[in-house]
């Protein structure tokens, strides 16, 4: 039986693996840099992080077109206030999330491109 996540499951396990690669990349006593130890790992995972940057603003997109689509036709109550203001309110910050992670995904580039030449000189460490 195929079973499919939950949209917002899936939104949880990328904040998750990022809280991981944090933790995972922390510096210690044994390792100034943590678990990564080459250019090639920053370059790989600077990569992935790109490529996770340039799907936010669809994300972003869709979840506004939802709260849309949703006030529109009268679905949406709200505990306080008006829905109208707390959906405008909503659909204005994920619009300026969007244009933020094209931001990011733009410096993320520019920063993978730079880290592409970059090779290690040093002894390798099985």
């Amino acid at each position: 039986m195929t079973t499919t996540r939950k949209p917002e499951n899936n939104a949880d396990t990328a904040a998750e693996a990022v809280r991981k690669f944090n933790h995972a990349t922390l510096p210690t006593a044994r390792s100034r840099s943590g678990g990564l130890k080459y250019p090639g790992q920053a370059y790989a995972s600077v990569a992935a992080f790109k490529r996770m940057a340039q799907n936010l603003p669809q994300s972003f997109e869709q979840t506004r077109g939802l709260l849309t689509r949703l006030h529109l036709d009268g679905s949406l109550t709200a505990d306080y206030g008006l829905v109208a203001d707390h959906v405008g309110e909503a659909t204005q910050a994920l619009t300026e999330a969007a244009r933020c992670a094209d931001k990011l995904a733009d410096a993320l580039n520019r920063a993978h491109s730079a880290l592409a030449p970059i090779g290690y000189g040093g002894e390798i460490d099985d």
